[in-house]
């Protein structure tokens, strides 16, 4: 893995670590708060990472490191939800889902569509539609969700 393909990893590590939440509704509010600064200090060396993947260089490596964060932010709702109540976060595909929509929470503030303080006051309702999505569905009806 390349050097700023480690620091990334390490630093999401660290962040997910470090985010507060004594549950699953608690750490995904405090996720996205934390989410628009780890991006923010990050964003030189997520561009050129993004870049060299525009450019398919490195696909393979920066896969491996993706999956990784995926995975280690699996590993904290699994041990946030131990009855459940969120599934989906118990699997890649879930923490995937949830993940893209963060991400999207992030583009729209580099596009100007929120600012800083139009997505901490949202916080709270961007959270609850994200946990919402995650509840309701039943889990026995699609074979393909990960097993690792």
């Amino acid at each position: 893995m390349n050097q700023n393909l480690y620091y990334l990893t390490q630093e999401y590590e660290k962040f997910t670590d470090e985010c507060e939440g004594e549950n699953v509704p608690e750490f995904v509010e405090n996720f996205i708060y934390g989410s628009m600064e780890y991006n923010d200090v990050n964003l030189p060396k997520l561009t050129e990472e993004m870049s060299k993947q525009a450019q398919n260089k490195e696909p393979e490596e920066f896969k491996r490191a993706f999956d990784e964060m995926l995975l280690y932010l699996r590993d904290r709702f699994v041990s946030l939800d131990p009855d459940k109540k969120y599934w989906p976060l118990h699997y890649r595909e879930g923490v995937s889902a949830f993940v893209a929509m963060i991400d999207g929470l992030v583009v729209q503030y580099f596009s100007g569509l929120y600012s800083v303080d139009d997505l901490k006051e949202r916080t709270p309702l961007f959270a609850a539609i994200i946990l919402n999505g995650f509840i309701g569905i039943n889990e026995h009806e699609y074979s393909t969700l990960s097993t690792d």
